[in-house]
């Protein structure tokens, strides 16, 4: 599970520096529907499908290299696959300028092996950084983890069934994407 959240991060990390200069044939277009479904059975597609994205911000489609190592990532690895129902990963641009990226990751099994999906995630991305100072954030009622690992920051936030991971160039900018996520699923509370 090391090897695949560290893939992760990996892709992330690609996507957040290659999603403003790739063209692909899907766009992805902010909107502000608001969904009916219940937040305990929302699925990561459903999620970031329903987001209302900050007005400066925009999601991206990652690029094909990136999305591509995301496949391996969680399809190479049995134990993640086993537990992951959905998942989706945009870029976030600002101006046009790449911002970072966002991993939502649906997930029917909440324990694997001796630990949580979670937990796992957490232990094997943000405290495996040697530089890595990770402490406990609160977005709107939710609370995750957050880390600065060298010039990015990284932060993981539980939301029912679905987990996200972000990967910014500022803190701020952390806050901004998952205040959009915990919104999204505590109705803005």
């Amino acid at each position: 599970m090391r090897q695949a959240a560290l893939s992760a991060t990996l892709v992330l990390g690609l996507g957040a520096t290659s999603c403003a200069g790739t063209s692909v044939d899907i766009q992805i277009t902010p909107t502000t529907v608001v969904s009916v479904v219940d937040a305990r059975v929302l699925s990561a597609s459903q999620l970031l499908e329903t987001m209302k994205w900050p007005t400066d911000l925009r999601p991206v489609p990652l690029s094909p290299r990136a999305k591509n190592q995301l496949q391996g990532f969680i399809f190479d690895d049995p134990e993640i696959a086993a537990a992951v129902s959905d998942v989706v990963a945009v870029g976030v641009t600002r101006n046009s300028e790449p911002l970072g990226a966002l991993l939502l990751v649906g997930v029917m099994d909440h324990v694997i092996g001796n630990m949580s999906f979670v937990d796992g995630l957490r232990v094997a991305v943000l405290a495996n950084a040697a530089t890595a100072n990770t402490e406990t954030a609160r977005w709107g009622l939710l609370v995750g983890s957050v880390a600065v690992v060298g010039k990015e920051v990284w932060a993981i936030l539980p939301a029912g069934p679905v987990v996200a991971f972000a990967v910014a160039t500022s803190r701020e900018d952390i806050d901004q994407l998952l205040e959009a996520v915990s919104d999204r699923v505590t109705g803005g509370q």
